[in-house]
């Protein structure tokens, strides 16, 4: 399922907790993961015979009848999706009993796995301190410990010198988890005077967050403003106000609530709203000029101004809604900047307004939409303002200097960035006056690099970049030595953007691993001939002769990007002759608004067809061999791959689903469950005959064949996960196993975390079990 609606990042810190782009790969971990290689143990050639399993499990039917305009069908397995039900936690375990058992002989596998990565890893890492007025924040984890600890040191100026005040730790992660089992950080913000600190915290795995706030001054929590059930916080500007969401019995944030810190009168409600497709949310423009009250949905959005210096003042609104616009706003010097996309075409543009002239026909256009270009996000500075931005797919940062004049001509000037495929993360960047940009490149070629970018002149500085140590060939997968036809002469397609890409670091130290690995973009025509971007990643003694194994990864939903970016995880894939492909699939948002509109609601077959497109051209043009594919999804990725097999059963010989978005028509015709009623605007109104019959036709657990032969699969799930019902997955595996050929040499494992949520463990080693336990399945199908 999706995530909740994207603002424009306030974050304190850099700790990025729930990130995406870890969820996209198995095992990548972004929280300042290092990146060193060791030597390799046991592959799967010296495992048992892989044709023998024990007996699965069954799960027991009870007949459930269910009609939805006119039709009927039969939900056999719906009693598992009763938590409380002693007989699910029997099957459950009775499952998670059977994957245990038919791994059990890749325990040393999993075991010299987790060693190899865990060699990658860094000892105590922290990321470079980041200004703010004359304070400095930064990160670090310490040695052995799973999670961060968030610090500041005071700088004062001395005789043209900085000199720093001892550390002040105001967050360690670790104690949390220590003492609750579990810790996940939500929000994290500071007031203007940065002697309070309100964050939220997750202590059990279900997205609930409770709200603390903290006196920076004396350390001490302030037990009497701990609220739970909160989403996002923001502080007025100058005095102890504090402004934050409130979830409804559905999860979903529907009420802003005002409090004053030092005051007893309680809470002051400042907006709701009721309608079950929209969320509210609370931030600030980055001049701490207005609190910005946001009521989103999927395609729909209205902004309302609050001054940030006084509170009490009547709620401003911006525009008022509109079907199918969205417009996200940030304040300058009188004037609002917005990112809308109204007027021509779906990708949003940049307009300008007085602030007391908002409605949009007062809207001047300073960044019209180009054709293959598309803004992300934008941040602003006292003198700059920053777009972030997708050309031909790949991103791109551009500077506007401030104030604009001319708005119909505004040239503003791209940063060099040192490769083309790589992922941008900005850095929290909190501070207004600042004219310096911190952003963090990485590629599948170049470990994550912190760069300070001069706002005025462009000029980069490297900061910091992860650890890479290069061993010799034995760590090398003995198959490149092989002298086999690379049948150069069966050239694929490339599109632009598909050579090498080699750092031009004007002699700085940036290190690229371009001379180890290779990263290349192609276009692949899907059915009706859409050229859908690839991104593979190979060793470079890879020989493309069609007898290596591939693993295909898609998500393609609510228009997020599949990042393709480093994971030192990875290269215990790679160093084994594994070729690594991200499809790029429609219902992304690689190319656009429209490249997302083109797989959603009655589009989303096409994301289908592009990800079998994707698979076919691994075999066609000799990347992986016809019986050593693999796929992998997660989340709503899960729900593509599903739906992918069920089309093609054979095409894949084993498969990862990790939390699976499976069971859509049930899921979506479940009101009561957590936000169903906001998933509409991405997959359809079953209410609907129209819209529910099309969800059916490619729904994974509807359309299992009988008697087809299916992959080897091994299916994740969380019992405490809110996004994506655990009994999705176990309802896969019960059908799949009941319709379809029992091919005992291609088991169907159910593996389920009993303790976790939708993110999983989420510790900075902890995530190694999983990715080991992975790695070892896929090597173990394949043969490798």
């Amino acid at each position: 399922m999706s995530k909740l609606p994207r603002v424009l990042s306030s974050l304190l810190f850099s700790c990025r907790p729930g990130d995406i782009s870890r969820d996209f790969f198995p095992g990548c971990c972004r929280l300042l993961a290092g990146s060193r290689r060791d030597c390799y143990g046991t592959t799967a050639a010296s495992l048992g015979d892989p044709l023998r399993f024990p007996v699965a499990p069954v799960a027991p039917k009870r007949p459930l009848t269910k009609t939805a305009h006119g039709f009927q069908w039969c939900d056999p397995y719906h009693w598992l999706s009763n938590p409380a039900d002693p007989a699910t936690l029997d099957y459950l375990n009775r499952e998670n009993t059977f994957a245990d058992t038919v791994m059990r002989e890749t325990l040393q596998l999993q075991h010299n796995l987790e060693i190899e990565m865990e060699s990658r890893l860094g000892k105590e890492l922290s990321t470079p301190p980041e200004r703010w007025g004359s304070w400095w924040y930064y990160t670090r984890v310490p040695e052995g410990e799973e999670y961060p600890v968030y610090c500041r040191k005071r700088a004062v100026a001395d005789c043209d010198a900085w000199t720093f005040s001892r550390e002040e730790v105001l967050l360690d992660q670790n104690v949390i988890a220590q003492r609750f089992g579990y810790a996940h950080l939500g929000m994290c913000k500071l007031s203007g005077d940065q002697q309070l600190m309100a964050y939220t915290l997750d202590v059990k795995g279900r997205e609930e967050f409770t709200m603390f706030v903290k006196d920076l001054t004396t350390g001490q929590l302030l037990s009497e403003h701990t609220t739970e059930g909160i989403v996002s916080v923001e502080w007025a500007r100058n005095e102890p106000c504090i402004f934050y969401t409130v979830t409804d019995s559905q999860m979903r944030p529907s009420k802003i609530f005002q409090r004053r810190l030092d005051s007893s009168t309680g809470n002051k409600l400042v907006l709701e709203d009721n309608d079950a497709s929209r969320f509210v949310d609370v931030a600030r423009t980055k001049d701490w000029r207005f609190i910005t009250l946001n009521v989103n949905s999927k395609t729909s959005s209205e902004v309302y101004l609050l001054d940030a210096k006084d509170p009490e003042q009547a709620l401003q609104r911006v525009e008022p809604r509109r079907s199918d616009v969205e417009y996200f706003v940030e304040h300058h010097d009188g004037f609002l900047y917005i990112l809308t996309n109204s007027g021509l075409g779906c990708n949003y543009r940049l307009v300008q307004c007085p602030v007391d002239s908002t409605s949009s026909k007062h809207w001047q256009e300073v960044v019209a939409v180009e054709d293959g270009v598309c803004i992300e996000d934008m941040d602003i500075f006292h003198k700059h303002l920053v777009l972030y931005e997708r050309r031909q797919g790949l991103p791109s940062v551009q500077v506007l200097d401030l104030p604009l004049s001319n708005f119909h001509k505004a040239r503003g000037r791209r940063l060099a960035l040192p490769q083309q495929v790589c992922t941008i993360t900005p850095g929290v960047n909190q501070d207004f006056f600042s004219s310096t940009l911190r952003i963090t490149v990485a590629s599948p070629t170049m470990p994550e690099a912190v760069f300070n970018y001069d706002l005025v002149t462009g000029e980069a500085t490297l900061l910091q970049q992860e650890e890479f140590i290069e061993r010799n060939e034995s760590t090398v997968c003995p198959a490149f030595c092989s002298e086999s036809s690379s049948n150069q002469d069966e050239k694929p397609p490339m599109s632009s953007a598909s050579h090498k890409y080699i750092v031009e670091n004007g002699g700085r130290d940036l290190l690229d691993l371009s001379n180890l690995y290779v990263c290349e973009r192609v276009l692949v025509p899907s059915t009706d001939e859409v050229k859908v971007p690839l991104t593979l990643i190979y060793h470079r003694k890879f020989k493309r002769n069609g007898s290596n194994p591939a693993l295909l990864i898609g998500y393609g939903a609510y228009g997020e990007v599949l990042e393709t970016d480093w994971c030192s995880d990875r290269l215990s894939l790679l160093n084994r002759g594994w070729v690594l492909a991200f499809a790029h699939v429609r219902g992304g948002g690689e190319l656009g608004k429209s490249w997302h509109h083109a797989g959603r609601l009655m589009n989303k077959a096409n994301s289908i067809q592009d990800f079998l497109a994707c698979a076919t051209y691994l075999l066609d043009y000799k990347y992986a061999h016809q019986t050593r594919l693999a796929a992998w999804g997660i989340s709503a990725g899960g729900l593509l791959v599903g739906a992918a097999i069920n089309q093609c059963p054979n095409l894949f010989n084993a498969v990862i689903l990790k939390v699976p978005f499976l069971d859509l028509c049930n899921t979506m015709l479940d009101t009561n469950l957590p936000l169903t009623v906001h998933e509409y605007d991405e997959w359809g109104n079953p209410q609907d005959p129209s819209q529910f019959h099309y969800m059916r036709s490619y729904s994974p657990c509807d359309t299992v064949k009988i008697g087809a032969s299916y992959p080897a699969m091994l299916v994740m799930a969380s019992f405490h996960d809110t996004r994506v019902g655990y009994w999705e997955a176990a309802k896969w595996v019960a059908k799949i196993r009941d319709y379809a050929d029992n091919n005992t040499s291609k088991p169907v494992l159910l593996k389920t975390s009993m303790t976790s949520g939708h993110f999983g463990e989420g510790g900075r080693h902890q995530h190694l079990k999983a990715a080991a336990l992975e790695y070892a399945f896929l090597m173990k199908m394949m043969g490798t």
